[in-house]
């Protein structure tokens, strides 16, 4: 019988200035996917317009991690405000390229460059 291993991503969220940088650390996928989602819309939801995805923990995402992405960059475009990615891993940085959206997202290798520091 083969035995399964469960899918897991920490959030952790902590704040830079007035900025949420949302840690993630895990997978990206089907399963995990909505807690993301749920997450971001809840710090726009209360009122944070602009926000920062920290993926540098992240070993693993499908194509329903990248459209949970996509969804909080529409969602923040429509209050004039952004969605930052740091993302340091070739292997997660090449999902974003293959598909175009390295031209969509502002993705940076580390914290103090996404904050300009």
């Amino acid at each position: 019988m083969e035995e399964y291993t469960k899918v897991t991503l920490e959030i952790r969220i902590r704040k830079a200035g007035v900025v949420p940088i949302l840690e993630l650390e895990g997978e990206i996928d089907l399963s995990t996917s909505p807690r993301l989602k749920q997450a971001v819309y809840n710090l726009i939801e209360a009122g944070n317009k602009n926000i920062v995805l920290d993926l540098s923990g992240v070993k693993f995402m499908d194509s329903t991690g990248l459209g949970t992405l996509v969804g909080a960059l529409k969602k923040t475009s429509m209050q004039s405000g952004t969605v930052k990615l740091i993302c340091p891993s070739k292997n997660i940085l090449k999902t974003f390229t293959l598909t175009g959206l390295d031209k969509v997202f502002l993705i940076y290798d580390n914290l103090r460059e996404c904050l300009g520091e």
